[in-house]
């Protein structure tokens, strides 16, 4: 059982959603660092989706159509500003980009881990998510302990899939060609967010 919700946490972290999209633009336009503060980041807000799952806070949220609403709708309002802050990315230099790096890095390592932990805290579905797991491999007859162990291995999954992927992304061969085509990365991956928001916006004032 351990094996198959660890199985299921890695299957989660690598279908394509905001996250992804997140750690896959910090880690290629500011570098490696970032993008594993971005990754922690994540894994910390699917620490607070376990835990008021654990203790039940989901009911309230399906009991409370309109909280869970606006939660959705404050998600999508963030994924929205992510997105138009990629759109608006403009051409740069080479000597420009690689002077603006190092500093950047130096102090904005919790803005990263910040960005991720937003990204995934105000994403409805990450709830949606834990309630079917739990569901899924929690009975009445399983012990309590056992239930923090679960979300342990979801979190072990998701933030060593995302760690990872920061590393790999950040390499120098996808940097220098990220470096040339950057605007054009950021403009395609604020595109991408903009119709998560959307699509999140439109179910959730439609349902």
């Amino acid at each position: 059982m351990y094996m198959e919700v660890f199985l299921v946490g890695v299957l989660a972290a690598l279908s394509p959603g905001p996250d992804f999209v997140v750690v896959m633009k910090n880690s290629l336009g500011i570098g490696r660092k970032y993008g594993m503060a971005t990754a922690l980041g994540i894994a910390s807000a699917l620490i607070v989706h376990i835990t008021y799952t654990i203790l039940g806070f989901t009911i309230i949220l399906e009991k409370s159509p309109i909280i869970f609403n606006l939660i959705k709708l404050v998600g999508a309002a963030y994924l929205l500003w992510l997105g138009w802050q990629g759109i608006r990315s403009k051409a740069q230099s080479e000597s420009v980009h690689d002077v603006g790096i190092k500093p950047l890095l130096n102090s904005s390592i919790m803005q990263g881990f910040r960005e991720g932990f937003l990204c995934n805290i105000l994403n409805p579905k990450s709830a949606l998510f834990f309630l079917s797991v739990f569901s899924q491999f929690i009975g009445d007859n399983t012990p309590y302990w056992m239930h923090w162990i679960y979300g342990g291995e979801i979190i072990l999954a998701v933030g060593l899939w995302f760690i990872l992927l920061a590393i790999l992304i950040s390499n120098n061969y996808f940097r220098k060609f990220y470096q040339q085509y950057m605007h054009w990365f950021d403009r395609g991956l604020g595109i991408i967010l903009i119709i998560f928001a959307v699509t999140i916006s439109i179910t959730t004032l439609s349902s």
